[in-house]
């Protein structure tokens, strides 16, 4: 598109208009071409949708886009320790003071508050996958509670499970929860694990826990480890309330990777199929 204009007397001759009318041209142009546009398209009413539209797909792009750049770059992840490596700052100390700040630092060991409440939401998201799956696994036969104390598990069990016997046995709920609750003591049956899950027609009962770690066998074994014997004492009571049944702690461990991604691997042989 040019911007020059004839002169009169000699038509041969062309001037080139100055920067400010260039300006105001081309500015009246785009106001013309957007007041003649095509209207009601899917591309308009989506961006002129109210709380929609172009600053949450900007977001949700440079989220994505950001994300992607650092998987594909590992160990590039902009934290103290690669900061120092660039000459970007002085120090690689991590501002909670225990230790260099490294990717797997920040994803598993920080003690700043903001970092522990995003792990924990990180926790909580992986756990509510899980049991999202699990719920379309065999639900007629399947009972199962998540972030619940020992005690609502077992109150239900004990509810559940008298309203199926035989209208001959005269045992009430409550005289069953009572049975039940003979193995526990005050601080197991008040744990809180991530998951139970009651199969009445296999007969086992799971304990399902997610832990955080690194990748290394290094890191594996210690959380499986801790996981179980946080809850040993919870595993061998459930054996004896539920004499009948088969008792499992299954254990899945969130596993960070320094290519700022992360997956949910299980960290042992047993399945909840």
């Amino acid at each position: 598109m040019g911007f020059n204009w004839g002169d009169d007397a000699d038509k041969s001759k062309s001037h080139t208009w100055c920067r400010t009318v260039k300006k105001r041209i081309k500015a009246h142009e785009e106001k013309m071409s957007w007041q003649t546009r095509s209207r009601k398209t899917h591309a308009e009413e989506f961006l002129a949708r109210p709380n929609t539209a172009r600053p949450q797909l900007g977001v949700a792009l440079r989220s994505a886009v950001r994300a992607w750049m650092l998987s594909l770059t590992p160990g590039q992840s902009p934290v103290k320790s690669n900061l120092k490596k660039w000459g970007l700052t002085a120090t690689a100390q991590c501002d909670c003071g225990h230790g260099d700040e490294t990717f797997l630092h920040q994803q598993l060991h920080c003690h700043l508050t903001h970092r522990r409440n995003m792990k924990q939401t990180v926790h909580i998201n992986v756990a509510r996958v899980i049991e999202n799956q699990v719920q379309h696994i065999n639900p007629e036969t399947r009972h199962a509670q998540w972030d619940r104390k020992v005690l609502t598990f077992l109150t239900h069990s004990a509810n559940v499970n008298t309203l199926k016997v035989s209208n001959h046995i005269t045992r009430s709920p409550k005289r069953k929860l009572d049975e039940l609750l003979k193995p526990f003591d005050d601080t197991t049956s008040g744990q809180r694990p991530d998951g139970l899950i009651e199969d009445t027609k296999l007969q086992h009962i799971y304990i399902t826990e997610v832990a955080r770690t690194d990748v290394s066998p290094e890191s594996l074994l210690p959380a499986h480890v801790k996981k179980m014997c946080t809850y040993n004492s919870l595993f061998h009571a459930l054996g004896r309330a539920f004499s009948q049944y088969v008792v499992k702690q299954q254990n899945s461990s969130l596993v960070y990777k320094d290519s700022s991604t992360n997956s949910s691997v299980d960290s042992n042989s047993e399945s909840l199929e």
